[in-house]
């Protein structure tokens, strides 16, 4: 397990879907692109475009990259109130 890890999506993540990525590192002053590609799942409806910076981790469970926060803002619905 890497940990929450900052990527940088190189293709449109669909809601539900899955996009190439880029994990970024931190080089003192601001985060850059990594050599490390990844590919990202949406399992919370955190759907981003192309260039979209966001968080995520990789499941202990799935071993997948799921996308956490970070790229389109979430929007709450309440219902009933």
């Amino acid at each position: 397990m890497n940990g929450i890890r900052c990527f940088e999506l190189m293709e449109d993540l669909p809601p539900g879907g899955t996009a190439k990525a880029v994990l970024l590192r931190w080089n003192g002053v601001r985060y850059i692109r990594s050599k490390e590609a990844i590919e990202v799942r949406d399992f919370v409806n955190v759907h981003g475009n192309r260039g979209d910076r966001g968080y995520g981790i990789q499941s202990a469970e799935s071993g997948y990259w799921e996308a956490l926060a970070g790229l389109f803002q979430q929007v709450p619905t309440f219902h009933g109130i």
